[in-house]
């Protein structure tokens, strides 16, 4: 029995009773939803009708029992458009049939008996569908927040930055009770997904008690659409700021069995799903990667577009930041990707640091932020809120206009 992770939608334009019934019992295990039913001697008309209505992405026709020339029926449902995806569908594997309807457009041609090769084609199709609306949909940024060390405060910058972004986004400074100018259309959405599994705090920041957390999303991400996002995603900012929660941090229920290892060595291809689909949904996500760089980061750090190593002004912060670079570079990321963050900085002597830092390590620091310990100890225990008029706000504020003013292809994406 195949799970069922198959989130495309499928119109059956079929008139063999065993075809129908054999494909029908297949999409049912795959869990694929189907739209409508129509025999394939049904007028080309009320097929079009049902296909402009319904929105397949993909047909299963016995092209043979439509009464048309396979290309001319094709092109006539479609109107133009390249979906859906059609798979042909014949009682029996005739080279003849197979030839004319590949040759006619369709993607897969299958026969009596259709599994299990039916979930192969489907597997197939699904990538192709997949790929196609990756390249028409803007992708967000995906940031990695990587700590030099404990205590620098990696999850306490992710979790800020991406509320600052959010309020800057909707009051960019200059006009009216200081904004001037119109947020984007769609808003600004951010995700930070806490994907730390040595010391996650994303919960406690953002003072949520999830019941959903990374392991889950990475176990059902075929299935993950923008409906079904809503079961793992938890509002932190609301209509703003979601969290996907590590599983490491849900002490008031117990992790599923393996849902650490599920999601913190999962499988790449679970990685770049997940990635690929959450950069479809937020203008920003900002990874919490832990501390240092260790075998789970890294193979969650090819999936990134930006790295924001966050350290602080001490010497074993500074030392691991030096050698997570020289890692870094040896194993040829970019120099270009990367972003230095100056936590906790002292206010004296601040400019020493800062210029020592970009020396020691040959690259300009992105933000610093100062030591504000009072601040953080203020804040609500039962709610989250963005100190923007604090120096540690003001801050993170600063940085969060940087990244907004730096033209990333996020910039108009309508999540």
């Amino acid at each position: 029995m195949r799970r069922p992770d198959w989130t495309w939608k499928v119109g059956l334009v079929l008139e063999t009773p065993e075809l129908v019934q054999e494909i029908a019992s297949a999409l049912a295990e795959t869990g694929a939803v189907t739209a409508f039913e129509l025999p394939a001697s049904a007028s080309l008309f009320n097929v079009a009708n049902a296909v402009e209505r319904e929105r397949p992405d993909l047909l299963f026709v016995e092209l043979a029992r439509t009464g048309r020339p396979a290309a001319e029926w094709i092109n006539d449902v479609r109107r133009g458009e390249e979906t859906p995806l059609v798979a042909a569908v014949h009682p029996s594997a005739e080279p003849a049939e197979m030839i004319s309807a590949l040759r006619a457009g369709a993607s897969e041609f299958l026969c009596h008996p259709v599994c299990p090769a039916i979930f192969d084609a489907m597997d197939r199709i699904g990538s192709l569908l997949d790929a196609r609306r990756n390249a028409t949909v803007v992708r967000g940024t995906v940031a990695g927040v990587l700590s030099a060390k404990g205590g620098c405060g990696g999850t306490t910058i992710a979790c800020h930055l991406s509320a600052a972004l959010h309020h800057h986004h909707a009051n960019p400074p200059g006009g009216k009770n200081g904004s001037a100018g119109t947020p984007a259309p769609g808003g600004m959405r951010v995700l930070v997904a806490d994907l730390d599994y040595q010391s996650p705090g994303g919960c406690g920041t953002f003072r949520l008690q999830p019941e959903v957390h990374a392991g889950d999303a990475l176990d059902s991400v075929r299935r993950l659409s923008a409906s079904s996002w809503r079961e793992f995603a938890t509002p932190a900012v609301p209509g703003a700021v979601d969290l996907l929660a590590s599983p490491i941090e849900m002490p008031h229920r117990a992790a599923a069995p393996g849902a650490q290892a599920a999601a913190g060595v999962a499988e790449q291809w679970r990685i770049e799903s997940l990635f690929r689909f959450v950069s479809r949904q937020y203008n920003w996500v900002f990874v919490d990667l832990g501390r240092h760089l260790n075998p789970s980061n890294w193979a969650l750090l090819q999936n990134i577009d930006e790295l924001f190593i966050v350290t602080a002004p001490d010497v074993l912060a500074l030392y691991q930041t030096r050698s997570i670079l020289q890692t870094l570079a040896s194993r040829g990321f970019e120099k270009s990707r990367i972003r230095i963050i100056l936590n906790r900085n002292l206010n004296s002597p601040q400019d020493f640091w800062v210029e020592s830092i970009e020396q020691m390590f040959e690259m300009p620091v992105f933000g610093v932020v100062p030591s504000d310990e009072a601040t953080l100890e203020k804040m609500p225990l039962d709610r989250f809120v963005f100190p923007a008029e604090t120096a540690f706000g003001r801050a993170i504020s600063k940085i969060a206009a940087r990244l907004a003013g730096t033209g990333q292809r996020s910039q108009g994406k309508n999540a």
